[in-house]
């Protein structure tokens, strides 16, 4: 049974209405973003180049479902320097070399054809049908960046979703609800939505998912909007990769065992549940046939290649020693394919806010809620490893921690949800904790933009990218110059990233400030605690 909530949370209401908190978000996010977008060179995001080409052979009508499938394309989208076999890639994980090693397309580039493979070649076509048509219209960089700009309005629109339906359940609450949506969106995420490739729209769509169940299962939202989220997001994240049905089945698993057996036998004879529910349902076929038709065999070879890998005991130790280390920071602090670092103080204190979220809430909220903490971040991290693995005893190493996202974003909105529906942090305090995180975290996005640019640009020299500011001084920090720079100058990318993060903080600090709500509403509020209880 529910704890009554405090006296302080029955008298927060946030400033920030639903549809204020959407267009903050939807703002923010797609500038930052956009700023992603025209700041990085073609391939320069995590394995831009094979989600190109396949977004070129599906415009095309090449659409065949198989992992050897060859795609013909314009030379111009393989120009020398970047290829999907990695010798022949000439910057990707070296970042002492800069962008300007891959060749410009030559003239008649555009029309003149090849044949090339591609990665993804078996990915499920949907996704690259709606944001891929840029790249068929105007095989370039201008038409990569399109179609990057593209993802941009689909994964911002997700994202603002979740944070207009976090905004409302902060109402009688605290703005943690809040403050646990934007912690799941990490700079990792973020630069992803500035890329042509499904992983930014499946995190996106992931936290929409997590959030809206929470909000129908969970804080008894009923309304319209809520319940279209969760069947547009959910329908989305079932059919953009392989691993989504799974992350979506985890995800309604892990929420409903939170929920009382009343409100699941209602949910269940609600028509508009059933409506949305045939909406995900259509998703999940679709998703599924897809990999059935898809000959695809395995784990897709998409990691690094080498033969250094040990076996036995020695191959664990290596696993929980280094790979699971890089796991966890490639979930907040390295961008690009997974090699650049952000300074290490800004992704501690990303864990450290969402650590104390996670730990307080498994601390004082009961054993169901930590039950449900333990299986979201155990289940994200025994598929990491249980992937690296397998391919580990093939000769190559295979996870990356955003490849769990979509999974691990579940546990800082549940964590900030039941903190702040059971008043285990005063409002008060959940306001301060926000203020004081979104001073230092919002702007980690600015600086992972930053560091990245550089890395293009610039390269870096020392032996550790953490590190090349500090004690290298042949290395320039100017985003605006470089051996490469993004088309015209680097200034557009610069700017649109800090209007995002202005538009971000406004947003949480609005949500943050809280104003006394009515008689009725504190009433209201009661009835219904006393209800779920």
């Amino acid at each position: 049974m529910p704890s009554a909530p405090s006296r302080a949370v029955l008298r927060f209401r946030p400033r920030t209405t639903g549809a204020k908190a959407f267009l903050l978000a939807f703002v923010g996010f797609f500038l930052l973003g956009a700023a992603w977008s025209l700041a990085m060179p073609y391939d320069g995001s995590a394995d831009e180049f094979r989600h190109v080409v396949r977004a070129y052979g599906v415009l095309d009508g090449q659409i065949a479902a198989r992992v050897d499938a060859q795609i013909t394309v314009p030379k111009s989208l393989v120009p020398t320097g970047i290829a999907d076999q990695d010798p022949q890639a000439c910057m990707r994980w070296k970042l002492n070399v800069t962008a300007a090693c891959v060749s410009a397309p030559a003239p008649g580039d555009e029309h003149r054809m090849v044949v090339t493979t591609s990665g993804a070649a078996n990915y499920n076509p949907i996704y690259y049908a709606v944001t891929g048509w840029p790249v068929k219209l105007f095989p370039n960089y201008r038409g990569v960046i399109a179609a990057r700009l593209l993802t941009c309005l689909l994964t911002s629109a997700l994202l603002g979703g979740a944070v207009a339906v976090a905004a409302r359940l902060a109402r009688g609450r605290g703005p943690l609800v809040l403050g646990g949506v934007l912690l799941a969106v990490t700079p990792v995420a973020v630069n992803l939505t500035g890329a042509v490739n499904p992983a930014g729209p499946e995190i996106a769509a992931a936290v929409a998912v997590w959030t809206s169940l929470i909000a129908v299962f969970l804080a008894r939202d009923d309304s319209r909007w809520t319940l279209a989220l969760f069947g547009v997001s959910a329908a989305t994240l079932a059919v953009l990769r392989e691993l989504g049905i799974g992350w979506l089945l985890g995800a309604l698993v892990v929420v409903a065992f939170g929920a009382s057996k009343d409100r699941l036998r209602e949910l269940a004879r609600r028509r508009s549940v059933l409506l949305w529910s045939a909406v995900v349902v259509i998703g999940v076929v679709v998703g599924a046939a897809w990999i059935l038709l898809s000959t695809q065999a395995g784990i897709p070879k998409s990691g690094q290649t080498t033969n250094a890998i040990p076996q036995g005991v020695k191959l664990w130790i290596k696993e929980l020693t280094h790979r699971v280390p890089m796991y966890t920071n490639g979930l907040v602090g390295l961008t690009s394919f997974g090699d650049v670092a952000i300074p290490l103080p800004l992704v501690l204190a990303w864990f450290a806010a969402v650590g104390a979220l996670l730990l307080t809430a498994a601390r004082r909220a009961g054993v169901r809620v930590l039950i449900q903490l333990t299986a979201i971040v155990a289940g994200a991290y025994l598929f990491l490893v249980g992937a690296d693995l397998q391919a580990a005893a093939t000769g190559w190493w295979f996870s990356q921690g955003r490849y769990a996202l979509p999974m691990l974003v579940g546990a800082p909105i549940l964590a900030g949800f039941v903190l702040a529906d059971r008043g285990l942090v005063s409002v008060g305090r959940q306001a301060t904790l926000m203020r004081w995180a979104a001073w230092v975290l919002i702007p980690t996005q600015a600086v992972a933009l930053w560091i990245t640019m550089v890395r293009f640009q610039h390269g870096f020299h020392s032996l550790h990218p953490n590190l090349v500011f500090l004690f290298d001084q042949t290395s320039s920090v100017n985003p605006f110059s470089g051996a490469w720079t993004p088309p015209g100058s680097g200034v557009p990318a610069v700017l649109l990233g800090v209007a995002g993060v202005v538009a971000l903080l406004t947003l949480v600090l609005h949500a943050a400030r809280s104003r006394p709500i009515s008689d009725v509403e504190t009433v209201t509020i009661r009835e219904r605690y006393i209800r779920i209880s």
